[in-house]
């Protein structure tokens, strides 16, 4: 999904520039965003969050992995919004490990709001920041 969004991002690039080569390709033309895209994606209480996950290790994060099932408090960056969300972890995946990044599945106990340009949440343990991620979106939110 990560090599996917640059190429996408590049092939728009070449296109908007006239870089793409056919004919008419007279250079930029301007940026208009589609009226049906979305600004935010929004889940409902328990339904599955894709996201990017890393935890932290050493002084600031956790000295233990965690398995599926763990619920951390989740602080959605743009509101400072939190709340409890079980974490679930890939089937090829038995352990999270501290210092590791993975994809994984948030289900909240509440209502998420998740802005596109601000994907970005906190985990967060006993008040304590422990990792970082962002939502990937899939288009189903």
């Amino acid at each position: 999904m990560r090599a996917t969004l640059p190429r996408l991002a590049l092939g728009a690039l070449l296109l908007t520039t006239g870089c793409a080569g056919g004919e008419g390709a007279v250079g930029p033309s301007p940026a208009v965003p589609a009226e049906d895209e979305p600004t935010e994606h929004v889940f409902a209480a328990g339904e599955q969050i894709t996201a990017d996950l890393t935890m932290y290790d050493g002084d600031d994060g956790r000295r233990t992995p965690f398995f599926s099932g763990y619920r951390p408090t989740i602080e959605f960056r743009h509101t400072g919004r939190s709340g409890e969300c079980g974490v679930r972890l890939p089937v090829d995946l038995r352990e999270f490990s501290p210092g590791e990044t993975h994809m994984v599945v948030l289900e909240c106990d509440m209502e998420v709001v998740v802005p596109v340009d601000d994907p970005g949440f906190a985990l967060v343990e006993e008040g304590v920041e422990r990792g970082t991620g962002e939502v990937v979106p899939t288009g189903e939110g």
